[in-house]
């Protein structure tokens, strides 16, 4: 589906991922404390690894991927509505706030409604998800705080590490 289109929000605003995101991007997912709230592999991603996932979601028709800026057009982050799916009118969201200083101060919050509203109207789309690790309790937080709604838990889910995790699942129902 290609890039992200541009929408401006009062503190964090959605642009079309550009080459701004690469170095940072590869600095944010690879921060210890990111991966272990997020991803299925502890180890680093090399700037090849990070280029192909990327590049991935860039050239798919089911991904659209937004970079995400500050107030004053810094970027802060990376998010991806994955998986759109016509038929169902359905997507996958997926949000990184990379820059430590943005943590906690609703930027992340803002971000995924604007994603939600693209989603919604734009993309013309139903339902909206996410899938956070049981324990990161910080996004799940947050997306209850932007209409998310628990819909259930997926028990040892993953393995990561030495043991099985469980992954939340919420959704948001186009209002």
């Amino acid at each position: 589906m290609a890039n992200g289109i541009e929408i401006k929000g009062r503190q964090a605003n959605l642009c079309p991922y550009s080459d701004a995101y690469r170095e940072m991007g590869l600095s944010w997912y690879n921060d210890p404390e990111i991966i272990a709230l997020t991803s299925d592999d502890p180890d680093p991603l090399t700037p090849e690894q990070f280029e192909q996932i990327i590049q991935a979601d860039l050239d798919s028709e089911q991904s659209v991927v937004f970079g995400v800026t500050d107030e004053d057009d810094r970027p802060i982050g990376i998010a991806m509505l994955r998986t759109v799916d016509r038929t169902h009118r359905s997507a996958d969201l997926h949000i990184t706030i990379g820059e430590r200083a943005r943590w906690g101060k609703g930027y992340g919050a803002e971000a995924i409604r604007l994603m939600c509203d693209h989603a919604f109207g734009n993309l013309e789309l139903h339902k909206v998800i996410s899938t956070p690790f049981a324990f990161n309790t910080r996004m799940i937080r947050c997306l209850h705080k932007c209409g998310f709604q628990r819909e259930g838990l997926l028990r040892e889910a993953l393995w990561i590490g030495e043991r099985f995790i469980d992954v939340e699942i919420l959704g948001r129902i186009n209002p």
